[in-house]
């Protein structure tokens, strides 16, 4: 029993020593040595090390801190300093990787992935229960944003509409009216289908189908929406319409001739920003939903947030940097890669 008592007495007196604990915790976390090693280099037993940099560590010998990120650092300073060049309201930087060697037409999918469900975090946290949001469509950012959304609450008073019809006569897994509705589920939100076709023939079809009021609460609610989350194609999807003879080639020539840079619910812009449908007398086709071009003025006036949600391919620079001209966004949610070659006055 004395010798119990003598062990516990050494071994108060070494964990009362600060010379034995700062040689200890010098050896651990200085010389890198493991605390077995320690052990056996000192004759003390494994966990007699143990308790000498947990004494430590109590004492303030040793103080541990997380040192930042410095990528972190680097995309907080990158975030402000793009921010501010390009006027935003705020922007949100998602990990991005090297295009140096990436086809432009191809996506870099993990970076398309860390893009959405950073623009799926940020929208819960931006969303309230008294906003309007207002949806466009798309297989690559929308429908993503919608499979990482993780809600934080029930918002029943939320209500969602898609700002254009349908496209197709069949809802498909991009279509904005589809994702809308199931942003709507996700929320235990209200949702409004915009069951209005996409392109019309003529203005006075468009004045006729607004009218409707199967389609006038959708449309009236999309223009007063506080939120309008939205991504944009390379103008590529011109070509695609012509396929599904959506429109005519007649129509997409016409659009061509003018270099467009970006689309958003085929509201057509070049690389300076200027809407193409506008340009153009009478316009290469009507369309049903927002008119896009609006949302520059409802920015102006602090009515809306419009969040932009792209990058992950060389295509989508010029698009974004498009639509930025126009004034249409004053968010962005990309990754830093892209960030940086918005930057580039190219």
């Amino acid at each position: 029993m004395a010798e119990l008592f003598q062990g516990a007495a050494s071994e108060a007196r070494l964990l009362a020593d600060e010379r034995f604990l700062r040689k200890i915790a010098y050896l651990y976390y200085e010389e890198g040595y493991s605390q077995e090693a320690i052990a056996a280099r000192e004759s003390y037993s494994r966990q007699m090390i143990g308790k000498a940099l947990q004494k430590a560590r109590e004492r303030g010998i040793v103080r541990i801190a997380i040192i930042p990120d410095l990528r972190a650092g680097y995309l907080r300073n990158l975030t402000r300093e793009v921010r501010l060049q390009l006027g935003l309201e705020d922007l949100v930087l998602a990990k991005g990787s090297s295009m140096n060697t990436l086809p432009p037409e191809e996506v870099l999918e993990d970076v398309v992935i860390e893009i959405a469900s950073t623009a799926a975090e940020y929208l819960d946290q931006l969303l309230t229960d008294s906003d309007i949001l207002a949806v466009s469509g798309g297989r690559i950012f929308m429908r993503n944003l919608v499979r990482y959304l993780k809600p934080s609450r029930v918002l029943s008073h939320l209500q969602v509409v898609a700002t254009i019809g349908f496209v197709e006569a069949r809802t498909k897994y991009g279509d904005a009216n589809l994702i809308a509705h199931d942003l709507a589920e996700a929320y235990g939100a209200n949702h409004v289908w915009f069951a209005a076709p996409a392109f019309l023939f003529d203005e006075g079809q468009v004045q006729q189908v607004h009218s409707l009021p199967i389609i006038k609460e959708g449309y009236e609610m999309m223009h007063r929406a506080s939120i309008v989350l939205t991504s944009v194609f390379p103008p590529h999807t011109n070509e695609e319409l012509v396929n599904q003879q959506i429109i005519t080639p007649e129509q997409r020539e016409l659009i061509e001739a003018h270099q467009p840079a970006a689309d958003i619910n085929h509201w057509v812009f070049d690389a300076e920003g200027r809407c193409i449908n506008e340009l153009l007398t009478p316009p290469p086709y009507f369309l049903s939903g927002l008119e896009i071009p609006q949302l520059k003025d409802k920015i102006a006036r602090g009515q809306t947030k419009v969040i932009l949600v792209a990058g992950g391919s060389p295509a989508y620079v010029p698009a974004i940097r498009a639509v930025l001209r126009a004034g249409m966004v004053n968010i962005l949610v990309t990754d830093h890669v892209t960030a940086q070659l918005l930057l580039r006055d190219d």
